[in-house]
């Protein structure tokens, strides 16, 4: 069985959203049933996450599983050979089974366009048509108050039962203007359901001057589920692009990953630097070892041109978990391009 990681892109106009609905206009739905039409079988696909009625994307993410002797290259060219022309698979790649669409995002970007000025028939598709006068300045300072960890129940839609935990970490908003389109970037590890159609809806009220960009922070402070319920316009919001944190070893003890926002990182380390150590494939670099759910951070797992080692905070604790990731280890160095000596040892701080 192979996994294959697909990225796709899509309209939201003509959907009802990307989650599989009884009436059958979901893009997931039009997906799985092209993908079952190749392999003569049913094959269920998860993705990053779920986009809304009429909200498009760029850069949304899944995964399937299959066991059909096709290549990643010729996936790609049969699914767009029986897709609408407002679904497109921009690319495929094999993986393994340590990848996850879901639970492997290291970081999500929404943004939300806007055009101002006179309505653009062209845009219209991906932009909201904006009939107000709108001081960005204004959306600027407003957005300020929404960065960093906050509760955003006042935020969303999603319901407490379901998600008891409203506390999200908004990484960065940023604007870009070009002529009368402007686009807002929201970027977050997560996002709840509606969370940034409604943050959207509040700058847009602070550029109008209907509210204070002030009030947003008491709407931080105050969270409430009464409160403004409005929500901006689903075809300007576009799921642009998703980025994933690499995952050398994986089982139901515990994981070896890169170190991710949350985490509380080795002494003397900076998180951009050990981000930039990974995706430059620089050694030495270092990884984190965590427990698979609860994502507490165990030790290290420091990786050199002809060895690894495995570094616990608490060796008589964590000593199994750290050993019984190491054939995984192993076969990650193997497929890394790491010497054929490569090998692994455990020991403590």
């Amino acid at each position: 069985m192979t996994r294959f990681k697909c990225v796709v892109s899509y309209k939201g106009r003509n959907y009802d959203g990307w989650q599989s609905q009884l009436n059958g206009r979901s893009i997931q739905e039009k997906i799985e049933e092209v993908i079952a039409r190749i392999a003569q079988e049913r094959i269920v696909i998860t993705a990053a996450g779920r986009t809304d009625a009429g909200v498009n994307a760029h850069g949304q993410v899944f995964h399937f599983d299959c066991d059909k002797n096709l290549s990643a290259y010729k996936w790609q060219g049969a699914i767009n050979g029986f897709l609408p022309d407002d679904i497109h698979i921009m690319s495929v790649e094999e993986t393994d089974e340590r990848f996850h669409a879901r639970y492997c995002v290291r970081m999500k970007q929404y943004d939300y366009r806007i055009q101002m000025g006179k309505y653009d028939v062209f845009s219209s598709d991906y932009a909201w048509q904006c009939p107000y006068d709108l001081d960005i300045e204004r959306m600027k300072k407003a957005a300020s108050w929404l960065i960093g960890t906050h509760d955003f129940t006042s935020f969303n839609s999603s319901s407490l039962k379901e998600y008891p935990d409203q506390v999200r970490t908004v990484r960065d908003i940023r604007f870009e203007q070009t002529g009368d389109l402007l686009r807002i970037s929201f970027t977050g590890k997560g996002f709840l359901r509606y969370m940034v159609r409604m943050m959207s809806a509040q700058l847009i009220e602070a550029g109008r001057g209907k509210i204070e960009p002030e009030d947003i922070r008491r709407m931080l402070e105050n969270p409430s589920r009464t409160g403004i319920r409005r929500n901006a316009e689903p075809q300007g919001l576009t799921l642009e692009k998703i980025d994933y944190f690499e995952i050398p070893a994986l089982n139901e003890q515990g994981m070896v990953r890169e170190f991710l926002f949350d985490d509380i990182l080795p002494a003397g380390k900076d998180l951009a630097e050990l981000e930039q150590a990974v995706r430059m494939r620089n050694l030495p670099r270092t990884y984190a070892l965590s427990t698979r759910h609860s994502q507490t951070i165990l030790g290290v797992f420091e990786v050199m041109a002809e060895s690894g080692t495995i570094r616990l905070y608490d060796p008589a604790e964590n000593r199994e978990t750290a050993v019984s990731l190491i054939p995984q280890l192993q076969d990650w160095a193997a497929k890394n391009g790491f010497a054929e000596s490569f090998s692994v040892t455990v020991s403590s701080f």
